[in-house]
């Protein structure tokens, strides 16, 4: 998980000592960077109407807003509350690309769904400990498409049912048994009669797609604070100067 306080905790250690410098400032065009030699950190802040560039050394992020009160993009952001997750939607490069897996993500959407299955009792026998083993304790799980791989493909205590429409039924341990039941010890049946599989038990992750196992990346959310934070130090200075 993304940690807030730490990201604030580090941008402060950055830029203690950063000087301010503007680049220039016409309106709303506006180009002011923050420097810190000894942290060799820097924040450059352009804005143009409807448009926000926060660069430096955590990256170039361009943000974009067309509104009645977007135009200052200064005003948009100018004493806000950081949220990340928001702002993400204003890129114009979109909210995808500031987010990556996340296996504790992906770890919690597993251990949610098997507590769910022990929780409502349906759970087979073993389940925590073969999902330990072969899901949880596997390196498979630290890259997005093997740990979707190794989710997709995991089931536990299986069981399967193969039913004709004439009433004849057998029980099945898995599910290729139970598909090819009709030709190996049902054909003589007759080819009217019609064949049907559904599971009768075990556990599967059957609704991994549908989880949510990213978040956003520590540079990204590092420069919204750092863009609330240079904006401040902006007003602040412009005011002293006024004064």
């Amino acid at each position: 998980m993304t940690d807030y306080a730490e990201i604030v905790k580090h941008l402060k250690f950055d830029l203690a000592e950063a000087t301010l410098k503007v680049q220039r400032e016409d309106g709303l065009f506006r180009h002011v960077e923050f420097a810190a030699p000894k942290t060799m950190s820097r924040l450059i802040l352009v804005t143009w109407p409807y448009n926000l560039l926060v660069a430096g050394s955590h990256g170039s992020y361009h943000f974009e807003r067309f509104g009645p009160d977007t135009e200052d993009m200064f005003a948009w952001l100018r004493g806000a509350r950081v949220s990340p997750s928001s702002w993400a939607s204003k890129l114009v490069n979109g909210a995808d690309s500031v987010r990556e897996y996340d296996r504790a993500r992906m770890e919690a959407q597993i251990n949610e769904r098997v507590a769910e299955a022990i929780r409502d009792d349906w759970a087979p026998d073993g389940l925590e400990s073969a999902v330990q083993e072969e899901v949880l304790d596997s390196h498979l799980l630290d890259t997005r498409d093997t740990a979707f791989q190794i989710v997709s493909e995991f089931q536990h205590g299986m069981t399967f049912r193969s039913e004709c429409s004439c009433g004849a039924s057998e029980d099945h341990d898995d599910y290729s048994s139970a598909c090819t039941w009709e030709f190996y010890k049902h054909k003589a049946a007759g080819k009217q009669h019609k064949v049907r599989v559904r599971q009768t038990g075990g556990f599967d992750f059957d609704d991994y797609t549908e989880w949510n196992i990213d978040k956003l990346t520590y540079h990204f959310v590092y420069q919204c604070h750092a863009a609330v934070w240079g904006i401040a130090q902006y007003d602040a200075a412009r005011k002293a100067v006024a004064a």
